[in-house]
């Protein structure tokens, strides 16, 4: 027979018993609203942590997507957007330009009473300027099943604390008793050790009910070490699967900050060539124009293209050209000088912005590059090529004369073109064609 059936006596309805009764039933109640009042704020903390952390990756994410939306990268933006709903923390995800087009999606968008995502929205800013918008949805099921497993750990602690009271006040009420109390209160003042264990069994000192209580407690103590032991079991696996949950999430953080820096360089870097493109050649020429001027200095921009470059891919194809860019680009960055920017404008044009260097300086520099260019001997495919390059320099900030950015542009594209009618393969100064021509004409 079970030893619990074994030492439950079958007592007569008395005012004992009708006071337990009433206490168990106020007991209940009061645990049960507690239990649920406890449920309630465990659940608005963790609405809020999950708004909180929403709101957090929302704005990671939009960052880091920032200059792919803006440069129209649909492909980068997929694989950020896949690897982020890959986690199963997130499970939705969509970024859409300033227009309102659909650039990126991953995921399911759930929607209804029973959908498992709260959805983010949130602005892609560059520069405080909004170019696009990004909606996450981020999962719950998780946060929902943490919370019906604390709903059933404090059901079963109500149903222990609930026997305990109820034992006690038994006691309570029969105080006629005193040696019985006595020895029961010490023990359960003394039997627990400071991991909540019970150490210490009542002894049984007599075969009545009080002697039957005592073994009651004794077998009910036993169970309780029991699920104590499993309980602080399954608190140190939920430590440990915690600390990995966080140990990960850093590792996370770390791929998406490296993620932002290659996207960072991505938008400023030419792909074929490794030079600097249009975009940043663009910031850096209107940064160090208008530096030079606060400074009174002088400097100089040099713009050259490869002469006859159609002929080159007619004859080599496509792969022929891209591989006298790239050759000729490290040969050239080798050459200029180490504050000096070289960058690529797009297909054969290239540009050299020189910092502190006049009109002499300029000449000295486009001249060399001209003539290293001439004596190379390029290769694709076992053959010789042969190219040339054609140069045109504009400078600003002598004798105190500042042009626009946008203007010293225009006058060295328009030397460009002028060495291009002289020939090419040589270098001009705009300051050299003779006069200064319309915009948009060059004489011959």
């Amino acid at each position: 027979m079970d030893q619990a059936k074994q030492i439950s006596p079958i007592f007569g309805f008395g005012i004992r018993q009708k006071l337990l009764l009433i206490l168990l039933i106020v007991l209940l109640s009061a645990l049960t609203v507690s239990g649920w009042m406890a449920l309630e704020h465990e659940k608005v903390n963790t609405l809020q942590e999950i708004n909180q952390r929403g709101s957090d990756i929302s704005r990671f994410v939009a960052k880091s997507l920032s200059f792919s939306v803006i440069g129209y990268d649909y492909h980068t933006i997929q694989l950020l957007l896949d690897e982020i709903t890959s986690s199963g923390e997130i499970g939705y995800a969509r970024v859409m330009n300033q227009k309102g087009n659909v650039m990126g999606e991953a995921g399911v968008r759930e929607s209804g009473y029973f959908s498992s995502l709260v959805l983010f929205s949130q602005d892609i800013k560059l520069d405080d300027d909004v170019v696009g918008k990004l909606e996450l949805g981020l999962s719950t099921a998780n946060t929902i099943k943490r919370l019906e497993q604390k709903k059933y750990a404090i059901l079963k602690r109500e149903a222990i604390i609930v026997l305990l009271i109820a034992l006690g006040e038994f006691i309570a009420l029969s105080i006629f008793i005193i040696r019985p109390v006595r020895i029961m209160a010490k023990t359960l003042a003394d039997g627990v050790d400071e991991n909540g264990h019970i150490t210490d069994m009542i002894p049984v000192v007599s075969r009545d009910e009080f002697g039957q209580l005592a073994e009651s407690f004794n077998y009910l103590g036993t169970r309780l070490n029991e699920a104590n032991e499993k309980l602080q079991a399954k608190i140190d696996l939920a430590d440990r699967k915690l600390l990995e949950t966080n140990q990960q999430l850093r590792a996370q953080s770390e791929e998406l900050r490296i993620m932002s820096d290659n996207f960072k360089k991505l938008a400023r870097t030419d792909a074929l060539t490794s030079l600097c493109n249009r975009r940043h050649f663009e910031d850096l020429m209107h940064t160090e124009l208008n530096t030079a001027r606060r400074h009174d200095e002088c400097n100089s921009m040099i713009i050259f293209d490869i002469d006859h470059f159609k002929k080159i891919n007619d004859d080599y194809g496509h792969p022929g050209g891209d591989s006298i860019l790239k050759d000729l680009s490290a040969l050239l960055k080798e050459r200029i000088r180490k504050t000096d920017f070289l960058c690529r404008l797009g297909g054969e044009e290239f540009v050299v912005l020189c910092k502190r260097a006049d009109k002499y300086s300029a000449m000295l520099v486009a001249e060399e590059l001209r003539e290293t260019v001439e004596k190379k001997r390029f290769s694709f495919a076992g053959q010789s090529i042969k190219i040339t390059i054609s140069l045109g320099i504009a400078t600003t900030g002598q004798s105190g004369d500042y042009e626009d950015p946008d203007v010293v542009y225009q006058h060295a594209d328009q030397a460009v073109y002028h060495s291009k009618q002289k020939g090419r393969n040589r270098c001009t100064h705009f300051d050299d064609i003779g006069m200064t021509v319309p915009e948009g004409q060059v004489n011959d």
